[in-house]
């Protein structure tokens, strides 16, 4: 809205947001895009929990089957822009490898999710399409910070497994910066939405200790970790994933928050 465009916003309930005017879908049929220039999809149900079988009917429907729905209304409309979530996930677990852009997909279930969402995609050649890989996203009220900063400031983080993981991370400022920029800009085809600086674990969760001011002396073995959170321990905690947001680094963005200690800082003074 500052930058002159007018918000759109959906909703399954009918909603009255100061500044964005509110269309509803119930999740099936048309979705109503009359008007619209571009869309920007972030929907998809949360990942981290175990994916038990009718997990994953969840997460399938909420992202591969609702963007098969949104591309036929939009072959449907004058939409010339569509950005759509993905997830680093697409990478899989690929050790010290340098993953930008270019990298083929990877193995397990989210990387086969992440692909089939991505190819859900069916809309005309004019619309300019982005796909968001997004590391984990770090910011007061996000679902990430709120679950992490309550454990460490109990004194009771430390590194997941090894820590020897690489994990990408993006503070919420550079997330919807980011998104912004793909929307303004001649940007198509996957994006990486991750903070330049690339970590370990145990870098990250220094980091947190660090800002916190709380010890993080308290590991989460491996095993445990898999004992109870099943395949998303092992595809999302575990796994190594080192990606690079190439394209944002050619095209010039500015992050506000590139390493994670100014993004730790941020998070602890707010």
């Amino acid at each position: 809205m500052q930058r002159g465009w007018e918000v759109t916003g959906f909703s399954r309930s009918k909603r009255d947001d100061r500044g964005i005017s509110w269309r509803q879908w119930g999740g099936e049929g048309a979705i109503d895009l009359e008007g619209l220039d571009a869309v920007v999809n972030l929907a998809g149900e949360a990942i981290d929990q175990r994916w038990t079988d009718a997990r994953k009917v969840v997460l399938r429907e909420s992202r591969v089957d609702l963007t098969k729905a949104l591309s036929v209304s939009i072959r449907e409309s004058e939409v010339k822009v569509l950005l759509n979530a993905s997830a680093i996930g697409f990478y899989g677990d690929r050790g010290d490898e340098k993953l930008r852009e270019s990298a083929s997909v990877g193995e397990g279930y989210m990387a086969r999710l992440c692909l089939d969402w991505e190819d859900a995609i069916e809309v005309p050649d004019e619309v300019r399409t982005v796909f968001l890989r997004t590391g984990v996203v770090l910011g007061q009220g996000g679902r990430a910070w709120e679950k992490m900063g309550k454990i460490f400031k109990l004194g009771i983080g430390g590194r997941l497994g090894s820590g020897e993981q690489w994990m990408p991370w993006i503070h919420l400022a550079d997330e919807i910066g980011g998104i912004v920029s793909c929307l303004e800009k001649e940007i198509a085809g996957p994006v990486n939405l991750v903070a330049p600086e690339s970590v370990r674990n145990s870098e990250f969760t220094k980091a947190v200790g660090k800002a916190v001011r709380r010890p993080t002396i308290f590991p989460a073995p491996a095993f445990a970790l898999k004992l109870i959170l099943g395949d998303f321990a092992e595809e999302g905690l575990l796994a190594s994933t080192r990606v690079v947001p190439q394209v944002f680094l050619d095209a010039g963005f500015e992050f506000q928050y590139p390493t994670i200690a100014e993004a730790m800082a941020e998070l602890v003074s707010s």
